[in-house]
């Protein structure tokens, strides 16, 4: 729905002026954590004085005497290397852009947004991203439209964007304190800087404004008959054919700069799906192929390689060795990344299974990561073995307690396996089957690795190779 609603949004701003209404917006800002803004309130320091706080908070929005302050310009690194800008809003002004959030986005859920559009949205995510990307590829949509928007969340046209959202709110006084919001510019290293365009990255209310905005591309392309999934700024179109998918980059690139807005050329694509990879959302979607044994059609999905250099990073973080914790405590340190990172991978099991339940027969092959698995339960392995050893912790120190620190030590004190954690999701695996799969492979491993060595004449047990093995072992009963 992009038309103008005949009954819009009146007394919006009415709706917020409840202690409670603030309360619960406050727990919400709280539970999302991040830094302060200018003033050098953070959460903790709002917290110790919260109901003199919200009280007065209250009264200023009662009596309209509310000002928004200027967000705190802050960078955070980019996957190309270059900088992104954030827009940091004080606690106070993050409050109130979340309770008016609670208000309007009900309102926006039901009336108003596309079913394609998943970013920022409740219920809505990358598993359903996931299952419109399959659902098409699956439907033989395999012309597909990777478009990237230029810089658009700081490229919004604000008075465009007003126009949008007279379209469905009433409310003057929500709408002021909208415009007051885009306008409050942002201060960088002590000078205050006005705000032309665009809508701050880190604020409350921002992706509601970026969704409310794009939801005009959304019905336009709905009205074209073109399938697409939005995932914020970023989207795809499907097509059967070239032509049809030419038309649909002439339709979104005319409406785009309808929309002050205009499409990155160099980040843009056509993708023949017959034959050309994409990656979308920290996925990578490998073209059709046959199977050599039997000619069955299928294609692949899976992690892009660029997530499992930021896996490892994450855990490097976790396990310096200058830290001296006890073996529960590192646990404690690296569980939650294996558990987050691998329950994104899953992702993709179950959008297949998802749309398996509404009749859409799968041939896409998602475990094709069992190698990065391995790899990635490797590597947590060698920087835990290092970390735990607090005299002088080093490599070659590290990769002596192997025998010791083995597999199955690092499963009973409490390590979740990358490797198991996603296929016992998949298949019902046990830890106890993961560490007998284990054993077995490296048995085998050993044995080929032996069996090679003396079909070339070579001799395995050295001894040099024997006194390490003297030495780790010694180094197991301690």
């Amino acid at each position: 729905m992009n038309q103008e609603l005949k009954l819009k949004w009146h007394s919006v701003y009415g709706q917020i002026l409840f202690e409670r209404k603030l309360h619960q917006a406050w727990l919400q800002v709280k539970e999302n954590k991040g830094a302060g803004g200018i003033d050098g309130e953070t959460i903790e320091s709002y917290e110790k004085k919260l109901d003199e706080n919200l009280g007065q908070l209250l009264r200023k929005l009662r009596d309209k005497a509310y000002v928004p302050s200027p967000v705190r310009r802050r960078y955070i690194p980019k996957k190309n290397g270059k900088m992104r800008p954030l827009g940091i809003p004080n606690i106070e002004d993050r409050i109130v852009q979340q309770a008016i959030v609670n208000v309007l986005q009900p309102k926006c859920e039901e009336h108003i947004f596309h079913r394609w559009s998943c970013g920022y949205r409740p219920n809505y995510g990358a598993k359903r991203v996931a299952q419109i990307i399959l659902w098409n590829i699956e439907t033989d949509h395999n012309f597909i439209y990777d478009c990237d928007i230029r810089g658009f969340f700081d490229n919004i046209p604000h008075k465009k964007l007003m126009g949008v959202l007279t379209k469905y709110i009433a409310d003057g006084t929500v709408l002021d304190m909208i415009w007051k919001w885009l306008k409050a510019g942002y201060m960088e290293e002590g000078k205050y800087h006005e705000a032309d365009y665009g809508t701050p990255q880190g604020g409350v209310i921002s992706p509601l404004l970026a969704n409310l905005y794009l939801n005009e591309l959304d019905w336009k392309l709905e009205e074209h008959g073109i399938r697409f999934v939005r995932y914020a700024d970023d989207f795809l179109l499907f097509a059967k054919t070239e032509e049809a998918i030419q038309t649909a980059a002439g339709i979104t690139s005319e409406t785009l700069q309808e929309l002050g807005l205009e499409v990155a050329m160099e980040k843009t694509k056509i993708v023949n799906f017959k034959d050309d990879d994409f990656d979308f959302l920290g996925f990578t979607f490998e073209h059709w192929r046959e199977r050599k044994k039997d000619g069955k059609k299928y294609f692949v999905a899976k992690p892009k390689e660029s997530t499992w250099k930021d896996f490892k990073q994450k855990v490097k973080e976790k396990t310096r060795k200058t830290l001296t914790l006890n073996k529960k405590t590192w646990i404690e340190r690296v569980n939650p990344i294996i558990r987050g990172k691998v329950n994104y991978f899953l992702t993709l099991y179950h959008a297949v299974e998802e749309n398996k339940r509404h009749g859409q027969e799968s041939h896409c092959f998602i475990n094709a990561c069992k190698n990065q698995l391995f790899e990635i339960d490797g590597y947590v392995r060698r920087r835990l073995r290092v970390a735990m050893i607090h005299d002088h912790p080093s490599q070659r120190k590290g990769y002596a307690m192997t025998t010791k620190w083995n597999n199955e030590f690092f499963v009973r004190i409490g390590l979740i396996p990358a490797f198991w954690l996603y296929y016992e999701a998949q298949y019902g695996y046990t830890l106890e089957n993961y560490t007998q799969y284990m054993k077995d492979k490296q048995k085998a491993k050993s044995a080929s690795r032996l069996a090679k060595m003396k079909e070339r004449g070579q001799e395995y047990y050295t001894p040099e190779r024997v006194r390490k093995m003297q030495y780790a072992q010694r180094l197991a009963t301690y």
